[in-house]
């Protein structure tokens, strides 16, 4: 569309001129700058614990790679502060299928069962796609608006998608990045004709599209790429022979004449009819036939391969459904050779890579290989753990320390975010008292929680049949003096039955402060506020689910200076949130446990805020080669004497958090 106003064509859609503070060419979206929370550090060795490295090879100085968990657009937008101009290549694959299923493998002791997503994780996906096109539109326009702001002026960016949608994204990065920055459309044919496709009446869609284009093409940073293809002995006879070994010829398409003495000298030029060539005064002269180029193939062991110059088709490179051995499980799982194509092509060692859209952390994992930085981020708090594991795997198989390694970090916006979200809420209400605005937000909560709000009382906020709910505020843990306060309330008006609702939890409050409640003659129940309260849609359409703290003992022995730590119990007390089909496949307890790890010294280090930040000493995991769990640590030796407080932190098949602190006297 042609605006008469002024010259410049682009796609229009319902609501893309919502966010806009500017016309064409000079647009800018509102940038919200949040700090980020540092939620643990991955191999980042310390003193005075003796901690061992998870990694192998010499750590490198200056840089975390970067881990986030969190809306994107936020995640984005508070990148800026500090990376705007500064990431070399960005690769994303956002969702582009409305009625794709984004269930998820997960392992259930040994056995693999089938997880639905969450509704946080389909909000990530399919209710991308709320209001049809013009939402999914509107949600890739303002990402890729900060995706440009982000990228250095050697950077580049790979947009994945598939027939549905590529049309539209093309225009929109005409718009956004210029036509004349656009460098390739890439068709990948990740599969081949099968199944009931081989029954459409039409031609089967299995081509994937990735639209290339540079933040400033006459910069940007390219390097040729060339791939082998494995001849087969039959395909051998048809090749000519000489001293060299077995090759092809070419006509010399647009190489010039310099080319083709550079040919000459290099023993490749072929001349057909039996003609021959020779370079007098610089000059090529050729007696009779024509010039062709040779192309030799490589003999690697006794297999001959063919050399090719990579292009715009890409038909070399196999689908994850072919690939057992790469896949996590994951709906969304691209193969590591597309990314590896991808981040050789476009960027060099040390470059720093990001993925906004990281669903199992193939951009990450395959960075890591490369030896380039990266940041990547999603919604899904599966996806983040999923690529956590994914992480730490490939550390550990990098063998003899010979490779060099950053450390990374898992990031979110945690109660910034909350913060901005309730400002947001509450700013709709038009309320000026501040007091009045905590009001309001304790009413929304409490409806969500299918309550009513009370008054009268200093530390309960509402009521759900006979139970009576105290509510955490945004930006701060629930402390085990709040619980308190309020259980004494209770008790104070007779009332058995207490539901606390909280964001974040105090450490080690759970188990202590449930204990403590019943000896009060208090039914004491912690909730965990879901992060779907945020979410608009999931509030519209009354999915938003609050779950019970995960219960988790654990048992620390000491011995001198050393000490263990093992698993003793784990329950998920929500269990009606529980699949029947999970639940008949859990034989003990360990089986709702995929992941556990141990900081040997929590409260050592802090953020800028004096927040503990959760160094990962230790950890077990479950893979799909490996799905058995260690339900015990080997001894760890502290090199100091002194009071230790050890975190233990589980994740759940589900993917969520529950941590303990124990303390240790050495």
């Amino acid at each position: 569309m042609t605006n008469k106003n002024y010259n410049h064509t682009e796609l229009i859609w319902d609501g893309k001129f919502e966010q806009l503070t500017k016309l064409p060419k000079k647009r800018t979206i509102d940038k919200v700058v949040l700090p980020f929370q540092t939620i643990e550090v991955i191999n980042e060795p310390r003193e005075g614990t003796g901690s061992g490295q998870l990694f192998g090879g010499k750590k490198k100085e200056g840089w975390r790679n970067k881990l986030i968990w969190g809306d994107n657009k936020l995640v984005m937008s508070s990148l800026l502060k500090d990376y705007a101009g500064k990431i070399n290549l960005i690769y994303i694959d956002p969702p582009f299928d409305v009625g794709a299923d984004f269930s998820i493998k997960v392992k259930v002791g040994n056995e693999e069962i089938t997880k639905k997503p969450s509704i946080l994780e389909e909000k990530a996906y399919r209710d991308t796609w709320g209001s049809g096109i013009n939402s999914y539109l509107q949600m890739m326009y303002e990402r890729l608006f900060f995706m440009r702001e982000l990228l250095s002026e050697n950077g580049s960016i790979y947009i994945h998608l598939d027939w549905r949608v590529t049309h539209y994204i093309k225009v929109i990065l005409d718009d956004i990045f210029g036509k004349d920055n656009f460098l390739n459309h890439i068709a990948w044919r990740r599969e081949v004709v099968r199944g009931m496709k081989t029954h459409a009446k039409f031609f089967g869609n299995n081509i994937d599209s990735l639209l290339y284009y540079a933040k400033n093409k006459d910069n940007t940073i390219w390097n040729k790429i060339e791939g082998k293809r494995e001849i087969s002995k039959k395909e051998l006879e048809k090749y000519e022979l000489d001293e060299r070994g077995y090759f092809t010829t070419s006509d010399p398409g647009t190489y010039t004449k310099d080319s083709l003495i550079d040919f000459y000298q290099e023993g490749r030029l072929y001349i057909t009819q039996k003609g021959k060539a020779s370079v007098i005064n610089g000059e090529l002269k050729i007696s009779k036939g024509v010039p062709r180029i040779k192309y030799y193939l490589d003999k690697i062991g006794n297999k001959y391969y063919k050399n090719f110059t990579v292009d715009n088709l890409w038909n070399d490179i196999i689908g994850i459904a072919s690939l057992p051995g790469e896949r996590t499980g994951y709906p969304t799982q691209k193969p590591e050779a597309l990314l590896e194509r991808t981040i050789k092509a476009s960027s060099n060692e040390g470059d720093l890579v990001a993925d906004f859209f990281c669903g199992s952390g193939t951009a990450g994992a395959v960075a890591e290989k490369l030896g380039r930085r990266w940041i990547m981020s999603d919604l899904g708090r599966f996806a983040i753990h999923t690529s956590r594991k994914r992480l730490m795997e490939i550390q550990r198989k990098s063998k003899e320390g010979s490779r060099d390694y950053y450390p990374f970090e898992v990031l979110n916006l945690g109660k910034y975010e909350r913060q901005y979200w309730q400002t947001a809420l509450l700013n709709k209400s038009k309320e000026t008292d501040e007091s009045k605005k905590i009001v309001q937000y304790i009413k929304f909560i409490i409806e969500l929680y299918k309550g009513e709000v009370i008054t009268g009382f200093k530390n309960i906020h509402g009521k759900k049949d006979n139970i009576f709910i105290h509510i955490g505020a945004v930006d701060a843990p629930v402390t085990m003096n709040e619980i308190r306060e309020a259980v004494e309330e209770c008790k104070k008006n007779k009332f058995t039955n207490l539901d606390i609702l909280g964001w974040e939890w105090e450490m080690g409050v759970n188990e202590e402060a449930i204990k403590w409640a019943k000896g009060q003659s208090v039914k004491l129940r912690l909730l965990q506020i879901p992060r779907e309260v945020m979410e608009k849609r999931a509030v519209e359409t009354g999915d938003v689910r609050f779950f019970e703290l995960n219960y988790v003992e654990v048992n620390a022995t000491r011995k001198g200076q050393e000490v263990k730590v093992a698993l003793k119990n784990f329950a998920i007390p929500s269990e009606e949130f529980i699949p029947n089909e999970l639940r008949e496949k859990i034989e003990n307890w360990s089986d709702y446990i995929d992941y556990w790890s141990v900081d040997w010294d929590y409260e050592s280090l802090k953020s800028k805020d004096g927040e503990p930040i959760f160094e990962n000493d230790w950890q077990t995991f479950r893979t799909k080669k490996n799905p058995r769990l260690e339900l015990e640590t080997p001894l760890h030796k502290y090199s100091k004497k002194g009071k230790y407080l050890i975190l233990v932190k589980v994740v759940d098949i589900f993917g969520n958090d529950t941590s303990k602190v124990v303390e240790v006297k050495i």
